[in-house]
């Protein structure tokens, strides 16, 4: 087989693959699930309408997360009232997308992020009086986002004020906290790109330290343990620092 023609199989097969998943994010025509199909056809106006085109072009969607993996029902079914079965209002507590058990649901994903957040007082208060945030209160639903320090005090505030006198200061410390997050996030990511050090070396060692206590304030933010994600942060700035001054003996 002539260099060629592998050359020219290798463009014709790379075009279906780009054609097939332009179809699939274009409007579902072609996903193969019921749910996808029927609801993108729904107009703009109605709820689920509104809900299924909000699902488009999302993290979720991108990683074939369709509406029965949180919602229920049979994706595989051309009947309307099959596809629904064990579809449940999310008022009913049976629902997997009831208040309380939006958690567990995301969960079934995002485990390690659900770990943590069963570990904070928030989780606590939920699951013993409904109330409190869970994972739709800062990241949405359809369309999942991650709050910029700008944003995540208008969320404390609802809750920590001083007309309800819970904690009044949080709102300002959390946006404090999660811009300092993003600061090293930044910091080590500029880092990566300066020193590349060989596999093995003390260098690498010091990298992969910051790696990890990066992760770690990450997944404290779901914990909203603020002094913790602190703690991390630092910890990552001393590695940051050894791998500096490692990187700059001759």
């Amino acid at each position: 087989m002539s260099n060629k023609y592998i050359v020219s199989l290798f463009i014709i097969l790379g075009g279906i693959f780009i054609f097939s998943a332009s179809g699939l994010a274009a409007g579902g025509e072609n996903t193969g699930n019921a749910c996808v199909n029927c609801h993108s056809k729904l107009p703009g106006s109605s709820f689920v309408g509104i809900k299924s085109h909000d699902w488009k072009g999302s993290i979720h969607q991108k990683h074939g997360i369709t509406c029965d993996k949180c919602h229920g029902g049979n994706p595989a079914a051309a009947d309307k009232n099959e596809a629904h079965t064990g579809v449940l209002s999310s008022s009913n507590p049976q629902s997997r997308v009831y208040y309380k058990n939006i958690p567990s649901t995301c969960g079934s994903c995002h485990g390690a992020e659900f770990y943590k957040f069963t570990q904070s007082y928030h989780f606590k208060k939920l699951e013993a009086t409904g109330k409190g945030p869970n994972c739709v209160t800062c990241h949405g639903s359809m369309v999942t986002s991650v709050l910029n320090p700008e944003d995540i005090a208008n969320v404390c505030v609802r809750c920590h004020n001083k007309r309800i006198g819970i904690f009044p200061y949080i709102p300002q410390k959390a946006k404090a906290v999660l811009l300092l997050l993003r600061q090293g996030k930044a910091l080590l990511a500029a880092d990566k790109e300066l020193y590349k050090p060989a596999k093995g070396s003390a260098e690498a060692s010091y990298l992969q330290d910051a790696q990890s206590s990066l992760y770690s304030a990450k997944l404290q933010w779901h914990k909203f343990d603020l002094d913790a994600i602190v703690r991390d942060l630092q910890e990552m700035n001393n590695s940051l620092e050894k791998l500096s001054r490692s990187s700059s003996r001759p």
